[in-house]
């Protein structure tokens, strides 16, 4: 395990780390050819570091590639209904986590992801909008959307 992933980990409470493919609220996306090494925090496990008062995002993946570059990508899993200000809100409160764990110095590429079974046109158009995106460190990134069931991967890629 590398630097950023290994301190990442080392921060976080054992029991609030997922393995193997992610689920929640009937919708599951794979880690098939996801970059390794990695961490998966589950917001909804105990010692995960979010407040439990406010919005909160389903995961939090962070890796290294093997080009070396790191992502940092606030996760939300949907089969029903999505609304795009409350996904959003799910989305940063992820990104603010991520913040607290990975250094300001490190260089990291921010994918929110919204998973979903099916997103109406009206709210693809409003996750689109300039003041709907997320921010890491500085940097604004639009969220990405993917079918339940596709592989992470897919939405990682520039």
């Amino acid at each position: 395990m590398t630097g950023l992933v290994a301190a990442v980990r080392a921060k976080l409470d054992r029991r609030c780390l997922a393995t193997g493919g992610l689920n929640k609220n009937g919708c599951g996306i794979t880690m098939k050819d996801a970059p390794q090494p990695r961490v998966v925090v589950d917001f909804d496990k105990p010692g995960a570091p979010a407040r439990r008062d406010g919005p909160r995002c389903d995961y939090l993946f962070i890796a290294e590639g093997d080009d070396g570059c790191f992502w940092v990508a606030p996760l939300e899993l949907k089969k029903g209904r999505l609304h795009a200000g409350e996904t959003v809100s799910q989305l940063r409160a992820g990104a603010e986590t991520a913040e607290g764990l990975v250094p300001s110095g490190e260089k990291a590429a921010l994918r929110p992801v919204v998973a979903a079974g099916g997103i109406p046109k009206a709210e693809r158009n409003e996750l689109k909008k300039p003041d709907n995106k997320v921010r890491f460190h500085g940097c604004e990134e639009e969220v990405r959307l993917m079918k339940c069931g596709a592989p992470l991967v897919r939405a990682l890629c520039p």
